[in-house]
């Protein structure tokens, strides 16, 4: 008896420690949404696209793997779906068409509903649940939307516990989380492949805004993924509609000079900025006269350069792809989505532009000399090379040779819009959606269950932290699973390997050209889309003068290829920096007039990544 009243003092003392406790938290207390919302079971769907198709058997292992995270994490059970890519959008539009079908079957249902209620009211008719059963009986089609005092199977949430017997005892329970079903149709996490299906979507409303949760409980994204990514998603949208999938940004053009030859010549390696540099062929010269080996192995690309090529189908510019208009810049130029302080670039006959024509004489004069050997291997010892790659190669050559950046990594729509994760909007929860997406963008365990499978059964890390898969089973490519940083590195590579891609994504340039489209308006009329042409004639592009740059590019083009030595290359340059007819002037015009110019000049202002300064 004693013990019993000792017991009892004790739980009261205990429970007007938590009353007082519960008091002082009171008057602090701040609840968040999220907060609220992880005290409740939800099932939301996600959308994976894979390599291959997955096995029943193995998507349940990797759901059920996947689950137990996200369930203890966030109450949050996951419908994994998995789909080859050349399915998925079949798939998730497919997914859209139906639910679209079925809430015009819904408000029809609803509007039927109605009169037949008013019809049963006039008549005196009580609606009660045998009037519902009936009324249902004779309306199969609109069974799936019965209305009834309890849940109508539209909520993905699940406040109720069961209570379930543990084996092999009589008297002793657990509580059980119980989650709901997805709904019919539920369309909550999916993958945007490009930035036109991006824009699309939107345009379409088929995608959530997700500026709030970037701002609350997703905050913790903006420490993972790169910076420029999420601003260039945010610039291209007018807002944030999709989070790109981290991933290692571009690749650098490297100079490599041997340090053997140019220690002995004494010549200073900061100095070589470039192939037209004064030093270089001073320094190939030396090599080609006092050295056995080539001066030169691999070919010389041109550098720093964008073509002003327009794409009909795109309706942007295929910066890499010849042209007479075009336009050099400096190595370190960029554009900032989230500035305005950025410069135009220039529109204009490429061949009057010396830095570009200086290295097309510079490559040709080391042909002509003998310098370059275009067939040597990696390994073969030379005076100079350029090579394009990641960070990785500084480690690779450093020991051998200076090496100068010639072009640093740039962020291209690519890099942006090929891999993201988007949140439909017409997802049960938004904030229960995000807290997955962010997750897996930042949890290594989660992260590795979606893009390797299980250990043991679909991959394995050997003693050094080398991952190797153990069949093809599950094959996923890891660009479109999320966050490449927060997995384990690809098989075969050191388990450090990241590190070269994080410090390449600190250098980073942005494309000068990236999102800029032409709009429809302003581009030769089409009888299949009426936005064709809309604009005033005097300010739209004319169709036959862009054809005659295109076929004027092709032909310069040509005789370039066919160029054998540094005379028949200046003849092509000085013909082709003559080229300065109505076609080409008219897209090359000032900003008062029309012309490509004229059009991009003002997309700049009017996207506020430009404001001339008064």
């Amino acid at each position: 008896m004693k013990k019993r009243f000792i017991s009892l003092l004790l739980v009261l003392v205990m429970l007007f420690s938590a009353l007082i406790g519960c008091s002082k938290e009171e008057e602090n207390q701040e609840i968040k949404t999220t907060e609220q919302a992880s005290e409740t079971a939800k099932t939301v769907t996600m959308y994976v696209v894979t390599e291959k198709e997955v096995s029943e058997e193995t998507a349940n292992m990797v759901s059920e793997a996947f689950n137990q995270i996200t369930k203890a994490k966030f109450k949050t059970r996951v419908v994994l779906t998995f789909v080859t890519y050349d399915k998925y959008y079949e798939t998730i539009e497919g997914v859209i068409a139906d639910n679209a079908a079925r809430e015009a079957l819904k408000e029809e249902s609803q509007k039927a509903l109605k009169a037949a209620r008013a019809e049963a009211k006039a008549m005196g008719i009580p609606t009660d649940s045998a009037w519902f059963d009936e009324f249902y009986e004779k309306n199969p089609q609109y069974a799936e939307f019965r209305e009834t005092q309890a849940l109508t199977g539209d909520d993905t949430t699940a406040e109720e516990t069961e209570t379930v017997a543990v084996s092999g005892t009589e008297d002793f329970f657990i509580t059980q989380v119980k989650y709901p079903e997805a709904k019919k149709g539920q369309l909550d996490i999916i993958w945007i492949d490009s930035y036109e299906r991006y824009m699309n979507y939107i345009e379409l409303d088929y995608l959530s805004r997700l500026d709030d949760e970037l701002g609350a409980g997703s905050k913790k994204l903006k420490e993972f993924i790169s910076p420029s990514l999420l601003a260039w998603a945010k610039f291209a949208g007018g807002g944030t509609y999709a989070i790109p999938n981290n991933n290692v940004v571009g690749e650098y053009t490297y100079l490599l000079l041997n340090k053997k030859y140019i220690d002995k010549y004494n010549y200073d390696p900061s100095q070589f900025i470039n192939l037209t540099s004064a030093d270089t062929a001073k320094y190939l010269a030396d090599i080609a006269k006092y050295e056995t080996v080539p001066p030169i192995i691999g070919e010389l690309p041109i550098i720093n350069t964008l073509y002003w090529n327009i794409n009909f189908e795109t309706r942007g510019v295929d910066y890499d792809e010849f042209s007479i208009l075009g336009e050099y810049y400096i190595p370190t130029r960029t554009m900032d989505p989230t500035s305005s302080d950025n410069n135009p670039v220039s529109v204009r006959n490429i061949f009057t532009v010396s830095s570009y024509t200086d290295q097309l004489m510079a490559i040709q004069e080391f042909k002509d000399a003998g310098y370059i050997k275009a067939d040597g291997g990696d390994n073969e010892e030379c005076a100079l090379r350029v090579v394009k790659g990641g960070k990785e190669l500084e480690d690779i050559y450093k020991d051998d040779y200076y090496i100068n950046i010639l072009e640093y990594p740039r962020i291209s729509e690519k890099e942006v819009f090929s891999s993201m994760f988007a949140v439909s909007s017409f997802t049960v929860s938004l904030p229960r959606a995000m807290q997955v997406v962010t997750y897996l963008n930042t949890n290594e365990d989660l992260r590795n269950i979606l893009q390797y499978g299980i250990k043991g059964v679909h991959y394995e890390i050997d003693n050094n932290g080398v991952l190797h898969r153990l069949n093809d089973d599950y094959m996923m490519n890891i660009r479109n699973t999320g966050n490449v940083f927060a997995a384990h590195p690809e098989e075969g590579l050191a388990p450090d390997y990241w590190k070269y891609g994080k410090a390449q994504n600190l250098d980073i340039k942005a494309e000068l050209l990236n999102c800029f489209r032409i709009e429809k308006k302003f581009l030769p009329a089409r009888d299949d889309d009426p936005e064709y042409g809309s604009a005033e004639e005097e300010y739209r592009l004319d169709y036959n003068e862009l054809v005659g740059i295109l076929n004027e590019s092709a032909g310069v083009k040509e005789k370039l290829d066919k160029v054998q030595n540094a005379a028949e290359l200046k003849a092509v340059i000085d013909a082709a920096s003559k080229l300065q007819d109505k076609a080409i002037r008219a897209q090359a015009r000032s900003t008062e007039t029309d012309g490509l110019y004229y059009i991009y000049y003002n997309w700049m202002m009017d996207t506020k990544l430009f404001i001339p300064q008064d």
